[in-house]
């Protein structure tokens, strides 16, 4: 039964990757690995196998299932070989790519799965050796602390609360199960001792999950999900775009290759128009639209985009789209969002975009009105102060244009104070969108929300678009965009413009800054900022997005953005989280031994020292030790009767018997008569020659230990070559376990 528990509650902590993953392809493949496991244990253990061969039993039998899920080259399709080593690594060379370049949730990819089927196996191996052949069923709690290190560490919305309340009571229920393995008593007292066990488990749960609700600081919002406030379910940067959260640089990835741009343009991948206060931006639907195929005509360009290492559910296209060519089936176009899609993350084969690629001037834009419903000046519960601030930085602008340029100025002018960051401080005035504007640091989906939030705020229709900027020209005269050129920005519905890019994010290098209007020498308006007056080098740029599935670095629906040349070397968030997990697991594993060996240093440092309360600190050292070792000393026996029984578990040399005598005889004298360490009688049933054994001086010379003492470091080491620990008795051991956990 304990075997089981532990088993269930690996499977129930893996309820924490779905936040990560999208879809449940990987989770059927890891429950019938890790039942595997189980069941072998079972079947061997009854079948009464050496524990060694039980191990490997199950190692065998977990490889050869995994073999059969995953690989296609075993001999007979289930054995593994070279082949399927093969297989495996390049399985998981194709889930660390995933990894390196994708953002949460990624879809449910083979890879993945194969990825997270060895790595949950693996904790499910490891908590049925501890329950099962180390019978340290305490020390569970740290592999199942493991199975939350990495989407704690990467997803930053919050994980489900029964990823932790179902591991919690099935790991109090292992405890339980193991404390009734073995003992005597009849049924009902074995159910209700579990009955009880069960009671406790759930009412610790409830309090921990209600404490961590009311008062922790967890994820992005500091509070467990109540039911219907979590983030919306729809495709969006939500909860990026929540104005909070830490960005984190990685190794750019090539995505796609644009071929007959004439000039540099912003590649849109969707606009989110819905936007949640506290939460973010989001489309709650896609319409499936056929895709645009109108005729080329005088004015427009054609471009070729090649993707690289591109895999995603939208299909970058510019602004304008008129017309599509070389796209398969399966894509939807949205014309209201100009948006291609499909359900499932695909790479594409090249294809063909043709745009009106024509930039409107800043006087065309004065004069021309802007369009869009209700859906596009939706506030929600605006704060005052944001409303306020609003109004203030567009007053005197009389024209939609210009309130747009004047917020665009008012992020990107280096005199008032706003800095890009990925390192976002925390505010406090409970709203995200006021405490980026107070605080005035953030990466480009905090500047293009609160951008079109306040855009909405002074009446102008507005929405957060997502894409890429125009990558870099290389010298084939194409334009390659990587992972690093993710970016989000503002958009505004002109009337006879169209949708119309405004971007308020202060970035550096030449990267990004681009408006989709000219000044009146007819070139693009760039975005002042203050790292390029320094000429700042190009730096990376990375986001993620908490939306649609996204398999190979596409951050479509992410934004990224370089910082400026101040900016150092960031050490990715997942470290510290592994780092911190680490230094808990360590603790943990190190905390029990500590505290038996700061015990016994302690007691023997009394014993050494002689004089009153040696001979008792001895005995408890010397007590101590048999629990260790398994030997359970009877209260109801005198210390002599126990003495005897420990002299013959180690096999004490005649030395030793005399220590462990002297031991006792100073310590029933200082019980019953006051301490006298100069008497060293003999002890308990003893040979006639063994009473005739000179005793052991009982005084010692300065800096040298005591018969007290000498008693029981000899008798530990006999002990520990009669009946050597197990690596859980050394980690843990039996003398500071509580009772129920000694066996």
């Amino acid at each position: 039964m304990p075997a089981l528990l532990g088993a269930l509650a690996v499977l129930g902590g893996t309820l924490a990757i779905p936040p990560m993953i999208s879809g449940s392809s990987w989770f059927w493949p890891t429950a019938e690995v890790v039942l595997v496991i189980w069941l072998v244990g079972v079947g061997a253990r009854l079948a009464r196998i050496p524990i060694a061969a039980v191990i490997a039993m199950q190692a065998a039998a977990a490889a050869i299932a995994v073999t059969a899920l995953f690989t296609a080259r075993g001999w007979g399709g289930v054995i593994p070989n070279g082949a399927v080593l093969q297989e495996a690594g390049e399985l998981l060379d194709g889930a660390w790519t995933q990894i390196r370049t994708s953002v949460s949730p990624a879809p449910s990819s083979p890879e993945l799965s194969f990825l997270i089927c060895v790595s949950v196996a693996a904790t499910a191996f490891v908590v049925d050796l501890l329950i099962t052949a180390c019978r340290a069923p305490a020390l569970v709690a740290l592999p199942l602390l493991c199975l939350y290190a990495v989407p704690a560490s990467i997803d930053v919305s919050l994980l489900p609360w029964p990823a932790f309340a179902i591991p919690a009571v099935l790991y109090a229920l292992v405890l339980v199960a193991d404390g009734l393995s073995g003992r005597g008593a009849g049924a009902g007292a074995r159910a209700a001792q579990a009955g009880s066990g069960l009671v406790l488990a759930c009412v610790a749960t409830v309090i921990a999950l209600v404490v961590a609700d009311s008062v922790t600081g967890v994820g992005t919002t500091g509070r467990l999900p109540r039911t219907g406030t979590g983030a919306s379910t729809g495709i969006g940067l939500s909860p990026f775009t929540s104005l909070e959260g830490n960005l984190q640089r990685g190794e750019p990835v090539d995505l796609l290759r644009v071929s007959g741009l004439p000039q540099p343009e912003y590649l849109r991948t969707v606009g989110l128009q819905q936007w949640t206060p506290n939460e973010g931006w989001s489309v709650d639907q896609l319409d499936d639209g056929p895709l645009p195929l109108q005729p080329i005509t005088v004015g427009e360009t054609q471009v070729t985009v090649t993707p690289l290492d591109y895999r995603d559910i939208f299909l970058p296209v510019y602004n304008g789209v008129r017309s599509l060519q070389g796209v398969d089936q399966g894509w939807s176009f949205d014309s209201a969002l100009e948006s291609v899609h499909r359900a499932e993350a695909v790479t594409p084969d090249p294809y063909q975009v043709t745009a009106i690629l024509s930039t409107p001037s800043a006087d065309e834009l004065r004069t021309d009105s802007v369009t869009g419903g209700s859906d596009l000046l939706d506030t929600g519960d605006l704060r005052p102060e944001v409303i306020a601030r609003a109004t203030e930085i567009t007053a005197g602008a009389t024209t939609a244009f210009d309130k747009a340029s004047a917020l665009v100025s008012y992020f990107t002018d280096p005199a008032n104070g706003f800095t890009y960051s990925l390192d976002v401080p925390t505010g406090t005035t409970g709203d995200k969108l006021l405490d980026f504007l107070d605080l005035k640091q953030g990466f480009c989906e905090q500047y293009a929300s609160a951008m079109a939030v306040m855009l909405r705020a002074v009446g102008v229709p507005a929405r957060v678009a997502v894409g890429f900027t125009q990558g870099r020209l290389d010298a084939s005269g194409d334009y390659v965009i990587t992972s690093n050129d993710a970016h989000a920005w503002v958009e505004v519905p002109f009337s006879e413009a169209g949708w119309v890019e405004f971007d308020p994010t202060p970035l550096g290098g030449g990267q990004g800054g681009q408006q989709g209007f000219t000044t009146a020498s007819g070139e693009p308006t760039p975005t002042p900022t203050a790292s390029a007056a320094t000429s700042a080098p190009q730096t990376e740029q990375e986001l993620g997005a908490n939306r649609a599935p996204t398999a190979a670095a596409t951050t479509s629906a992410g934004s990224a953005a370089g910082s400026g040349a101040d900016d150092g070397p960031i050490v990715p968030a997942g470290v510290w989280w592994a780092l911190a997990v680490l230094l808990v697991i360590g603790g943990a594993l190190a905390g029990p031994t500590l505290v038996r060996r700061r015990r016994r240093d302690q007691r023997l440092a009394t014993a050494d020292a002689g004089g009153p309360g040696a001979a008792a600190a001895a005995w408890r050292e010397i007590e101590d030790l048999a629990v260790d070792h398994g030997i359970a000393l009877d209260p109801a026996q005198s210390a002599r009767s126990c003495a005897n029984r420990l002299a013959k578990s180690a096999k004490l040399s005649e030395t030793g018997r005399a220590q462990l005598r002297a031991v006792v005889s100073a310590a029933e004298q200082g019980w019953y008569a006051g301490d006298a360490p100069t008497v060293t009688p003999s002890v308990g049933r003893v040979s006639v020659a063994e009473r005739t054994t000179p005793t052991v001086p009982s005084t010692t010379t300065a800096g040298s230990s005591s018969p007290m003492g000498d008693a029981a470091r000899t008798l530990a080491v006999d002990l520990g070559h009669a009946a050597p620990l197990s690596l859980s008795e050394r980690l843990v051991p039996r003398s500071v376990r509580p009772a129920w956990w000694r066996g």
